[in-house]
């Protein structure tokens, strides 16, 4: 309901026009017939609005206006008067009377506009007030947002701003307030287009509501903000201004050009790489490859793009099964390689190619980055290589038959001339021609088992089942070979094997009372460490080095030495620690890189992939 003072001093006409208004059951109807009177009421009663004539006793309508409107009273105000002057009209509204009615013409004519304005008025009031409330209470909610938040009127001066802009600018609030936005914040560079963003904007352009721009910070500091604007309406709906929340991009943006750039660098990596890179989905479906990819294959990217390996021809069609069975672990995220692959070129020759494949997660999906490496010449290389070693190995077997055979007879007719020797001194003679002899027939044997060093590839060995088949021949002896490895696998010679039993001959041969010998392994900083002891009496300190020494000892046999040149071959090494008198101490060094830890069913598939 609304409430309605009417001030006038014709009491008949105030007694008239009460009983006009509250024929409407939404009005409340007090009455003054004086200034004075009138002021008083308003400090004990709230109105929606006054009626109020010109002429009154104690002060005219225009003084009234005066001294309500100085103390801040909003309440609207309706002018109703028999005075029509048109500078008394403007004053009244000048000094704030929101409608100004003279009375003239028909009594009931005149009571429906006022009737009219009083509503009019009290509804401009009231949404004026909604607005101003929801203003205060838009406002306080962006002054405490974490976000750049700003209002301008239409000369793009600053009305407000949050406490978060004013700290990343480093501004007080009085430097910003009622200033140019764009003379305070917008760099030179910049200024016209920004200004013309807004200006956009408030002709009716949607599009400049939505805009990205610099600002400058008191240090001269330049900040990126992303702008989100919406338009500023009086009651009336006429655009007052804009309203603007932003949010601080720079360091986004830093990261987005850090990102780009890091791209390009990782582009340019794999395109000139030198060696071949590509990419496929889990099911073998060429994604890119890189200009190395090209060149070995023969094939034009654009031409393997989209298209699986099985329908390219690349690989031959015993080569598939391989590669199938290395896209069902790719599925499971496991990498291959390095696996072999024959690959037929556009052009129809043929290179040999070690694939490396790596399953990686990019954007949620799974990818497989590959790297294919030329290896042709390698093997012709190798091959080569095999082919001259069985020219030599055939040489080294013939030359050795024939010069044994004839050793074998110079000693022959030695044993002779040793019957029937003419004296002494000759029979001396003999026997040192027998010693001479006899070690040229060991130095051509040695050369048999040297020859068989290294002329085959390197493979991973169980050292478990190594050293199983080794201690057969000690427990013949009486000797017991105990140990605690397992799942150990050395890369290494063919003839490592022969290196642990050979170790095992030394101590049921040299050691003396051999019965117990122990083998285990410790993993340290620099790799592993295999320990091979027995309870013997040991190494004497000064022949710790020499036992490695070609030619040491009395027996022809394989050796230490040997078992050094073939633990060389993959880079280990072995040397004697024990104490004399207390068994022999053999540590074996086994680099990182060298060997490797599997259970036992993975040990047996590993042994079979390398196979």
């Amino acid at each position: 309901m609304m409430k309605i003072l009417l001030v006038d001093d014709d009491p008949d006409l105030l007694e008239l026009i009460c009983r006009f208004l509250e024929r409407e059951e939404e009005m409340q109807i007090d009455t003054c017939m004086s200034g004075p009177d009138a002021i008083e009421a308003l400090k004990d009663t709230h109105y929606d609005a006054i009626v109020l004539d010109y002429e009154l006793p104690g002060m005219n309508g225009i003084d009234f206006l005066k001294m309500i409107k100085g103390q801040g009273d909003e309440t609207p105000i309706i002018i109703f008067t028999g005075k029509g002057r048109e500078e008394i009209v403007i004053k009244a509204l000048n000094y704030g009377a929101d409608y100004y009615l003279q009375k003239r013409g028909d009594p009931r004519l005149n009571f429906l506009e006022l009737l009219y304005m009083i509503r009019e008025a009290v509804r401009k009031h009231d949404s004026r007030k909604e607005l101003r409330e929801s203003e205060r209470r838009f406002r306080e909610s962006l002054e405490n947002a974490r976000l750049i938040a700003f209002q301008l009127d239409r000369d793009l001066k600053v009305t407000f701003c949050n406490a978060f802009l004013l700290a990343l600018a480093g501004y007080e609030r009085d430097e910003v307030i009622g200033a140019s936005w764009s003379e305070i914040f917008i760099p030179d560079p910049e200024r016209h287009r920004v200004e013309q963003f807004f200006i956009s904007a408030m002709a009716g352009d949607l599009n400049a509501l939505y805009f990205t721009c610099s600002i400058r910070t008191r240090e001269g500091t330049i900040r990126r903000i992303d702008l989100n604007n919406t338009l500023l309406r009086d009651p009336e709906g006429i655009v007052t201004g804009i309203s603007c929340i932003g949010q601080d991009i720079t360091d986004k943006e830093k990261i987005a050009e850090q990102k780009a750039a890091s791209e390009e660098r990782l582009k340019i990596l794999f395109e000139y790489a030198p060696y071949a890179y590509f990419l496929t989905d889990i099911r073998g479906t060429f994604i890119d490859g890189n200009a190395a990819a090209e060149q070995l294959a023969g094939y034009p990217r654009d031409s393997l793009i989209g298209k699986n390996f099985l329908e390219t021809g690349i690989l031959s069609p015993e080569e598939v099964p391989k590669a199938i069975s290395l896209l069902a672990r790719h599925v499971e995220g496991e990498p291959t390689g390095p696996e072999e692959f024959v690959i037929n070129r556009k052009d129809t020759s043929r290179v040999i190619v070690e694939i490396r494949n790596h399953p990686v997660v990019i954007g949620g999906k799974t990818i497989v980055l590959g790297s294919a490496h030329d290896v042709t010449s390698r093997h012709i290389a190798e091959e080569s290589l095999r082919r001259m070693n069985a020219k030599l190995t055939l040489l080294n077997i013939i030359t050795r038959h024939d010069i044994l055979n004839t050793v074998t007879a110079l000693l022959l007719y030695i044993d002779l001339l040793k019957e029937d020797p003419k004296d002494d001194a000759q029979r001396e003679t003999f026997v040192k021609v027998e010693h001479l002899a006899q070690t040229i027939r060991r130095q051509i044997e040695f050369t048999k088992v040297y020859q068989d060093i290294g002329i085959e590839l390197p493979q991973w060995q169980a050292l478990e089942e190594i050293i199983g088949r080794a201690s057969v021949s000690a427990s013949h002896q009486g000797a017991t070979v105990k140990s605690d490895i397992r799942g150990v696998e050395i890369y290494a010679d063919p003839l490592l094997e022969n290196v642990v039993q050979n170790l095992i001959d030394n101590s049921l041969r040299h050691g003396g009372v051999v019965d117990s010998i122990w083998i285990t392994s410790l993993q340290d900083e620099s790799g592993m460490k295999i320990v091979y002891e027995d309870n013997g009496q040991g190494i004497p300190p000064r022949e710790k080095e020499e036992i490695f020494r070609r030619g040491y000892g009395k027996n022809t046999g394989f050796g230490l030495f040997l078992s050094r040149e073939i633990l060389a071959i993959t880079g280990l090494s072995i040397k004697e620690t024990g104490t004399f008198g207390k068994g022999a101490r053999f540590e074996i060094r086994v680099p990182r890189g060298c060997f490797r830890l599997v259970e036992r069913g993975e040990a047996d598939q590993r042994r079979d992939e390398d196979s």
